[in-house]
């Protein structure tokens, strides 16, 4: 369990680019403590402009709308990662992938991406601003303005981590931020568009026993999610058949019963 006074540092990243190589050119956090009162936002949002040494691309200029000319006097990145990295226990952003590799934390790390996606999988959007708005976290605050920047992004985050805090601690939001992405419905083959929990148990073994995705990097989540359906299904996880009899359901779910939608 937590211990009082823990701080969680939720942070956002703008960059040069999508894909690398990529570098800050802007960050911005929004710090979440646990009171004895419980979890509340401490300080924040706040944001500071980096100089990447590198153009920033058009592709990432028409989602943050910073320019070279904008960035040319903010800090250097390893004095970005540096602040962003000084003083918190846990660091928490809405894709910790993405973040991750341009901020190198190197506390545990939440993903309320993931998390979102875990505990309300029936949400038309997991953006981070359609979270807010679905979950009635909020009316259009202006501490979320302007959008796909980094401060207030990382407000908007904030927002969901206390939300999540209500029904998950934190031991499980990082766990569930360390394995892949929990998926709601499969996508591909005969049963495109259902339910994992519709689909049969043989094509579940076909994914997880007889086809190439466990050793396809792209298909960690069809894995992972077939994985955890199947050990709903059976004691034996790793069977070598998948007619072998249960005698022992294991709900990885169970954590559920008590939540609030």
């Amino acid at each position: 369990m937590a211990e009082p006074l823990t701080l969680i540092r939720v942070a956002d990243s703008e960059t040069t680019a999508l894909e690398d190589p990529k570098e800050l050119v802007e960050i911005g956090w929004t710090d979440v403590r646990l009171f004895p009162r419980g979890w509340a936002i401490e300080s924040g949002p706040h944001a500071r402009i980096v100089n990447p040494g590198m153009p920033i691309s058009p592709g990432a200029m028409s989602a943050h709308h910073l320019q070279d000319a904008d960035v040319v006097d903010g800090m250097a990145p390893d004095d970005a990662r540096a602040l962003i990295n000084t003083g918190a226990d846990f660091i928490c952003c809405h894709n910790l992938a993405f973040d991750r590799a341009v901020l190198k934390p190197a506390m545990p790390g939440i993903c309320t991406f993931k998390c979102a996606k875990d505990t309300y999988p029936n949400l038309e959007s997991h953006k981070n601003g359609a979270i807010w708005y679905a979950l009635g976290l909020g009316g259009g605050a202006k501490q979320m303005e302007p959008v796909h920047r980094a401060g207030p992004d990382s407000w908007t985050t904030a927002h969901i981590l206390l939300d999540l805090l209500r029904v998950l601690p934190v031991e499980t939001m990082i766990e569930i931020s360390a394995n892949p992405l929990r998926l709601l419905k499969i996508d591909f083959g005969e049963h495109a568009g259902k339910r994992f929990s519709e689909v049969p148990t043989s094509y579940l073994d076909w994914i997880l026993h007889k086809s190439t995705m466990p050793s396809d990097p792209k298909r960690e989540d069809v894995v992972h999610t077939a994985r955890l359906e199947w050990v709903k299904r059976t004691t034996d996880p790793q069977p070598q058949q998948a007619s072998r009899p249960a005698t022992e359901v294991v709900d990885p779910d169970a954590w559920r019963k008590d939540m609030r939608f």
